[in-house]
């Protein structure tokens, strides 16, 4: 079995872009990661309803469940030229911060 990615080039917060999947287009924030599994959860994509089950105290009831996203299919999303781009890193005054590689502009 694969160890699970605990380094990941996008962060809580960062506006990213979906490139594979059924919701593929969509372009959204990250809400939260969850590492150990490599997934995220994007708010901007629709919720899937759950049924739950009937109880004798309750009715039949609905629940919107968040779908969860592999590291994989999410590119981060560049404002300025408007467009998914790759990520690279660069120290710049002692500090590793992250760029942009098609614009070269920094995160």
């Amino acid at each position: 079995m694969k160890k699970p990615s605990l380094n990941c080039h996008i962060k809580t917060g960062d506006t990213i872009k979906i490139i594979a999947g059924n919701n593929k287009g969509i372009i959204g924030k990250i809400k939260s990661i969850i590492f150990k599994k490599s997934i995220v959860f994007i708010e901007g994509i629709s919720p899937r309803i759950k049924l739950l089950k009937k109880t004798s105290q309750s009715e039949l009831t609905q629940k919107e469940l968040e779908i969860p996203i592999h590291f994989s299919n999410v590119m981060l999303w560049d404002e300025k030229i408007k467009s998914a781009s790759r990520i690279g890193y660069k120290f710049i005054e002692g500090k590793k911060t992250r760029y942009f590689k098609k614009s070269g502009n920094l995160i």
